[in-house]
């Protein structure tokens, strides 16, 4: 088979006309985006199939790892799939805006970097690499670049960074962190909305469900029943990142800071990750939040980790079960006991 590696195509679509050139060194989906196209998106590196994209003429190098055989004859993965020669033609809505559409991609504050390496080593994608004409932290020559182009969105270098210099300009920390908290804040006992009593007579316990875009469907599915059952223990709100290796100790520790009982990660089997990696950063954070946890005198069960296989709802709601009937048994902790004592009294008249 030919080569598509060191050879530019054009793409056209069919409901606009218009005609873009792909160059050697971006993708299609870069093209998109960069002209106002927005294609689903979850790992801009072929392996979960989101954005595929069906195709009327072409002939197509297939690169992904996500469709069939019989897919393949009508579509392709805008991330990954190039041209052997000529043109592409793609069946694709108008463009809802002529502005270049925001991608996922990491950046780095140059001051705050202090040339660690964490980003260079927890990137499997050659996206990071350190930059002798930048100047770091205190005047040290050397900080972090990462090519956008390469970029896959995933956070792995953000969450793995000691300074904060490298952040998401989607799924930011401060984003995720706000989110913790409104849904610690905020949650509601869901079922009663609907006049669904829960079982038992105490409080319902909190628990923060981080999800990945492979386990995001499921998680809030899962979440969602379990909250509407009249023999729910918790309440179960989810948190949407892009890879479980987006998410850090600190996040972790803010669930509880912030309200939650208790916390799960879901993230994918090992060796399939969108990411390659970022499931398996996940589980070495999750293990010292536990760790952490004992120290401090409470209790290391109060957080989790489960490895699903897509479409694997059971093993979610077993475990969302398991750790419910665990921080329900322990009890409120020390963050619980203080919010409901800085509640003020109700007045009754």
């Amino acid at each position: 088979m030919l080569s598509s590696d060191n050879q530019s195509f054009s793409i056209k679509v069919l409901s606009t006309g218009d005609v873009f050139e792909v160059p050697v060194n971006r993708t299609i989906l870069h093209v998109l985006y960069e002209n106002g196209y927005e294609v689903p998106l979850d790992c801009s590196n072929g392996r979960c199939g989101t954005c595929k994209t069906r195709y009327v003429s072409g002939e197509i190098d297939h690169r992904d790892t996500a469709l069939t055989e019989a897919e393949r004859s009508e579509y392709l993965t805008v991330c990954v799939s190039r041209a052997l020669s000529g043109q592409v033609v793609l069946d694709l809505p108008a463009a809802k805006s002529a502005q270049p559409v925001a991608r996922p991609v990491a950046i780095v504050e140059a001051p705050a970097c202090v040339g660690c390496l964490n980003c260079v080593r927890f990137c499997t994608f050659g996206a990071a690499r350190i930059d002798d004409s930048l100047i770091g932290v205190g005047g040290i020559i050397g900080a972090a670049r990462i090519d956008k182009d390469l970029c896959t969105g995933c956070g792995l270098c953000a969450a793995a960074c000691p300074t904060g210099a490298i952040e998401m300009n989607i799924n930011t920390h401060d984003q995720i962190i706000d989110t913790i908290q409104m849904l610690n804040t905020d949650a509601l006992h869901t079922g009663e909305q609907f006049g669904i009593k829960a079982a038992s007579s105490s409080p319902l316990a909190k628990v923060i469900l981080f999800a990945c875009s492979q386990c995001r469907a499921i998680a809030h599915q899962v979440s969602d029943q379990q909250n509407l059952s009249p023999e729910r223990l918790a309440n179960t709100q989810v948190v949407d990142v892009p890879c479980s290796g987006r998410i850090d100790t600190l996040q972790l520790m803010h669930a509880f800071e912030s309200g939650a009982n208790g916390v799960m990660v879901a993230g994918c089997q090992p060796g399939d990750c969108y990411f390659n990696t970022g499931n398996l950063h996940a589980a070495q954070r999750v293990n010292r939040i536990a760790e952490w946890l004992s120290d401090c005198g409470l209790h290391r069960d109060q957080v989790k980790m489960v490895n699903l296989s897509p479409g694997d709802s059971q093993n979610l709601a077993d475990g969302l079960k398991e750790l419910a009937l665990k921080v329900s048994e322990i009890g409120p902790g020390p963050t619980q006991e203080q919010r409901t004592a800085d509640q003020p009294e109700a007045v009754h008249a």
